[in-house]
């Protein structure tokens, strides 16, 4: 299962997150702010454009990401997320991946 993978060992890999490397490289790119105008806006933008599946799918591996990053310290998901799914924004803390891990949530709903 994707969640395993993306858990196991000390090293968060890109392959074990293929969607949300797809957002954030489509939507929360160098021009996203200019583009959606915010995090909020960029995945809004991915909710109209996404199917049922890719957001569910997103949620999961945002939901995974989470998880396999509990006791690891901000900079090094923020690093993550930036130098190895290729986004421009950097999340300045977990609760700004929770916080968007709510956004899909409620498109799911």
């Amino acid at each position: 299962r994707r969640d395993r993978a993306a858990e196991s060992g000390a090293t968060l890999r890109r392959e074990a997150f293929p969607t949300l490397t797809a957002f954030v490289r489509g939507y929360l790119h160098e021009d996203f702010p200019e583009i959606h105008g915010s995090v909020r806006g960029a995945a809004a933008a991915f909710s109209r454009d996404a199917s049922p599946d890719e957001r569910r799918l997103l949620a999961q591996e945002l939901e995974s990401l989470l998880r396999a990053t509990t006791d690891r310290p901000a900079r090094e998901l923020r690093r993550f997320v930036a130098a190895e799914l290729g986004s421009r924004w950097e999340p300045g803390s977990r609760q700004d991946l929770v916080d968007l891990l709510e956004l899909f949530r409620t498109t799911l709903a």
